[in-house]
C-alpha cells in the first residue's frame, strides 16, 4: 500500500527528480518524477531506461570523472546535499547527438531495506542561465533608469495602488534631506505629514489610480525644512502587462521662488502702470497748465502791445497818459501771473522749505493789515480784525509764507465782497502741545458772493475761477494750498452762494518764551532812502541786455545815482580793477551774462588785492529767486539778491543800507591809516 502511495506521489511530483541505487557504475532507477519526464519530454519507461545506462553513456566524457567523484562524496556523507554541473548526453534525435548543461544536486539517504538511496534533482542550466541573464538585464536596466532619474532636475517618485511610496530619485530625496528612499518606502503623504492641505494631492492621486487619467501641475503647499513651500505635481498611472493599473509615478517642482518672482513682477507692473497713468495724467495737467498760462499771459501782453501802439500814435497828453496807466496795470497783472506761475512750479517741485524766524505777535500781520485795510477802504468794504496772541512773547515761524497765505485769502475776500459789507480776520492759539509748541488758527470770513459746491470741488486747481475778474489769475488758492502744506498746516473752507465764504487755516509754530539775540524783522514797505545817501553815489551796472541797461540807468539816475555800465562780467571786473579804491559805492550784477557770468565776476572782484574789494556792496539781479539761487549769490560774495523785473524802490532801499555801511567801513579804514 505504501509503495502505491509513493508511486502516485512520484507520478504527480512537478520537480524533475529521480531515486536510484548504485549498481556497478550505473544507476538502478527506482522512481522518476513527472517533472523529469516533462523536462526530457519522454515517457516514464523511456526515462527509466535512459538513466539506467552506464554513467559514461549518460554524461559527457569531460564530465564523467567530476560526476562520479561527486556521487561518491555524497555516498560517503549521507544527508548532505551536493550540487554539481555537468553535461547530459540527451537521447539522439535523428543523426544529431545533443547534450545539455544541467544543474544536479545529489543527496544520499539510508534505505530502510538496507543500503543507500541516491536522490538526484535536476535543473536546466540553460534555463537557469537565461533566468539569471534576465535578472541581470533587469538589474542593469533598473540601475540605468534610476541613474537617468537621478540625473534629471524634477523630483520623481513612484507609488503602489494604495498610494504608498515604492521609491524616489535623488532630487526628491535631496529636496527633503532624506539619506535614502528607505525613509519613505511603504508610507503615504499623510504618514509623512508634509502637506499643509492633503486634499488636492490625495484627490489627484485617487483620480489617477481609479480612472487612469493624468494630472498636470497641481498646485499645493509642502512643508520643507520648516518652511511652507509652493509645489506643482504631475502624476501618471503605471500599468502591468495586462494593462491593469498597479500604481502611479509622479514628478513635482518647487515653484516658490518662481511664484514670488512672478508676484514681484506683477506688483512692479502694477506700480509701473500706475506710474504711467500718473505720468500721463501729469502730462495732460502740464499741457493744460501751460495752455492756461499761455492764454492768460497773452491777455495782458496783448493789452501792453495794443495800448503801447495807441499811446505812440496819440497826440493828446491826457489820452496818452490813460494808455500808459493801462499799460502799467496790464504789466502788473502779467508780473503777478509770472510770479504766481513760478510759485506754483516751485511748490510742485518741492523746492520750497520753511524759513522760520522769530516774530513778535504785534508784528505778525502788521504789513498785511496795512495793505488789506487800504484796499478795503478804497472799495468801501469794512475790514475787522481780532488777533489774540498777547500772552506769547514771540513765535518762530515762516512769516513770509504765512503772510502770503493770508494776503491771498483776504484779497479774494475783499475782491468778492460788495461795498458796504464786511470782511473779518480772526487769529488765536487753538491748541498747545507743550510749552514750546502750539497751533495758530486764522479765520478769514467775508460776506461776499460765496462759492457753489461744484466749484469748491476744484477750487484748488490752477486757473480755476468761478467769477472771472480782469485782474485775477486763478492761481491764488492753488498757491495757498501749497503753502499751507509746506508749513505742515491744514485749510478748510465753508461757503454758500450769496452768503459768503469762511476759510480756516491752522499752522504749527514754535513758541519763543523770552527775547533772543535773533533779529526780529521790521515791517516791510517801500520806504525810499534819503537823498543824502543816494545822491551822487557811483554805481557800476553789469547788464548784457541793452534795453534793461537803458531802463535801469534812467530810473536810477532819477534817484540821483551816477551809473556806469558794463556789458558782461569780464568787462565789469576790468572796469572795477581799473578804478581807484572806493571809486564805486556799489555794484549791481546781473547773473546771466556772456563771456563771464555774474557769479564768476563777483568772485573775481572779491579776490582783487585791494582794500575796498572785500567791502564794496554787490547786489545780484536775477530772474531766479529759488533759495539755492540766493545761496549761490551769497556764496560768491554778494550782499543781496533781488529779482527781476527791477523794483527800483527795493534796489534803492538795499543800496542805501549797504552804502551807509560801506561808507562807515571806508571811514574806519582811513582812520586806521592816519
Amino acid at each position: 500500500m505504501q509503495e502505491e502511495t509513493d508511486q502516485i506521489a512520484w507520478e504527480q511530483m512537478p520537480l524533475p527528480m529521480l531515486c536510484a541505487r548504485l549498481r556497478d557504475k550505473r544507476l538502478e532507477v527506482l522512481q522518476v518524477s513527472a517533472g523529469l519526464c516533462a523536462e526530457l519530454n519522454m515517457e516514464r519507461e523511456a526515462v527509466v531506461s535512459f538513466w539506467s545506462q552506464p554513467i559514461r553513456q549518460l554524461v559527457h566524457a569531460d564530465d564523467c570523472f567530476r560526476t562520479a567523484r561527486t556521487i561518491a562524496y555524497a555516498a560517503a556523507h549521507p544527508g548532505e546535499r551536493e550540487p554539481f554541473l555537468c553535461r547530459i548526453l540527451l537521447p539522439q534525435v535523428g543523426d544529431e547527438a545533443m547534450d545539455a548543461w544541467v544543474h544536479i544536486t545529489a543527496s544520499v539517504v539510508p534505505d530502510t531495506r538496507g543500503g543507500q538511496l541516491l536522490y538526484l534533482s535536476f535543473a536546466d542550466a540553460g534555463k537557469e542561465q537565461e533566468k539569471m541573464d534576465r535578472q541581470q538585464d533587469t538589474t542593469r536596466l533598473n540601475a540605468q533608469i534610476l541613474g537617468i532619474l537621478n540625473a534629471i532636475r524634477p523630483a520623481v517618485f513612484w507609488k503602489d495602488k494604495q498610494r504608498r511610496f515604492l521609491g524616489a530619485n535623488k532630487a526628491f530625496l535631496d529636496y527633503y534631506g532624506f539619506p535614502s528612499a528607505s525613509v519613505i518606502i511603504g508610507k503615504t503623504d499623510e504618514d509623512m505629514g508634509w502637506h499643509e492641505d492633503n486634499v488636492p494631492f490625495r484627490h489627484d492621486e485617487e483620480a489617477v489610480l481609479t480612472t487612469g487619467q493624468r494630472t498636470h501641475r497641481i498646485l499645493g503647499k509642502c512643508q520643507n525644512h520648516g518652511e511652507m513651500r509652493d509645489i506643482v505635481a504631475s502624476k501618471s498611472p503605471i500599468y502591468d502587462e495586462q494593462h491593469n493599473i498597479i500604481g502611479l509615478a509622479g514628478t513635482f517642482e518647487d515653484v516658490t521662488d518662481e511664484r514670488r518672482q512672478r508676484r514681484r513682477i506683477m506688483e512692479l507692473n502694477q506700480k509701473l502702470q500706475k506710474s504711467l497713468a500718473l505720468l500721463e495724467q501729469a502730462n495732460k495737467a502740464d499741457k493744460a497748465f501751460f495752455s492756461n498760462v499761455s492764454h492768460d499771459m497773452r491777455t495782458p501782453m496783448n493789452a501792453i502791445v495794443g495800448f503801447t501802439e495807441l499811446a505812440m500814435k496819440s497826440e493828446i497828453p491826457a489820452v496818452k497818459q490813460a494808455y500808459l496807466q493801462k499799460i502799467s496795470k496790464a504789466s502788473k497783472i502779467l508780473l503777478q501771473l509770472i510770479n504766481d506761475t513760478l510759485e506754483i512750479s516751485r511748490l510742485a517741485n518741492g523746492k520750497r522749505q520753511p524759513e522760520n524766524i522769530v516774530v513778535e505777535p504785534d508784528q505778525l500781520c502788521d504789513s498785511l493789515l496795512t495793505t488789506i485795510q487800504a484796499t478795503a477802504s478804497v472799495k468801501g468794504v469794512y475790514f475787522h480784525t481780532n488777533l489774540n496772541f498777547q500772552d506769547v512773547a514771540a513765535f518762530r515761524l515762516d512769516q513770509v509764507r504765512l503772510t502770503k497765505i493770508l494776503l491771498n485769502l483776504l484779497s479774494n475776500a475783499v475782491k468778492f465782497t460788495p461795498s458796504g459789507l464786511g470782511v473779518n480776520l480772526f487769529g488765536y492759539i487753538v491748541s498747545r502741545q507743550d510749552e514750546r509748541h502750539c497751533r495758530l488758527r486764522f479765520v478769514v470770513k467775508d460776506q461776499g458772493k460765496g462759492m457753489s459746491q461744484e466749484f469748491m470741488k476744484r477750487m484748488y486747481k490752477p486757473f480755476e475761477q468761478e467769477h472771472l475778474t480782469e485782474n485775477g489769475t486763478g492761481l491764488g488758492l492753488s498757491i495757498v494750498q501749497g503753502l499751507v502744506q509746506l508749513l505742515h498746516g491744514t485749510i478748510d473752507c465753508q461757503s454758500k452762494v450769496g452768503k459768503g465764504t469762511t476759510f480756516t487755516v491752522e499752522v504749527p509754530v514754535e513758541i519763543v518764551p523770552r527775547p533772543t539775540s535773533e533779529q526780529v524783522p521790521q515791517p516791510q514797505g517801500e520806504a525810499v532812502p534819503t537823498a543824502d545817501v543816494l545822491r551822487g553815489a557811483r554805481i557800476l551796472l553789469c547788464e548784457d541786455n541793452a534795453l534793461n541797461r537803458e531802463i535801469a540807468v534812467t530810473l536810477l539816475g532819477m534817484k540821483g545815482l551816477q551809473v556806469e555800465t558794463a556789458e558782461n562780467g569780464k568787462q565789469g571786473v576790468e572796469k572795477y580793477q581799473a578804478s581807484n579804491p572806493y571809486y564805486y559805492d556799489g555794484i549791481l550784477m546781473d547773473i546771466r551774462m556772456p563771456v563771464m557770468d555774474g557769479l564768476q565776476a563777483a568772485k573775481a572782484i572779491r579776490a582783487l588785492p585791494r582794500d575796498d574789494a572785500q567791502k564794496v556792496p554787490i547786489i545780484a539781479l536775477s530772474a531766479n529767486a529759488f533759495p539755492e539761487d540766493v545761496q549761490k549769490s551769497r556764496s560768491c560774495g554778494m550782499n543781496d539778491h533781488l529779482t527781476k523785473p527791477l523794483d527800483i524802490a527795493k534796489i534803492c532801499t538795499s543800496l542805501s543800507q549797504l552804502i551807509v555801511q560801506f561808507q562807515q567801513e571806508q571811514a574806519d579804514s582811513e582812520e586806521k591809516m592816519v
